[in-house]
């Protein structure tokens, strides 16, 4: 299940995520990923994930692989 994409996920639960500024100062922003996501989706914290625009303008997520 470490491949699946958030949208594949959402077809049986949906989150609302607010977009955080870094305590940092740096001005970045950061997604927190509640740990539900994260378990379904078998992503750990320090895993790479990548960004893909979807066509009707949606986003999905998942994993990066190596290869």
């Amino acid at each position: 299940m470490t491949n699946n994409t958030v949208n594949n996920i959402m077809n049986k639960t949906s989150w609302t995520i607010t977009v955080e500024e870094a305590d940092d100062g740096s001005g970045d922003l950061v997604l927190p990923l509640p740990d539900d996501l994260m378990t379904q989706a078998g992503w750990q914290e320090g895993d790479t994930l990548e960004w893909k625009e979807e066509s009707d303008g949606a986003w999905s997520l998942k994993k990066a692989t190596n290869g």
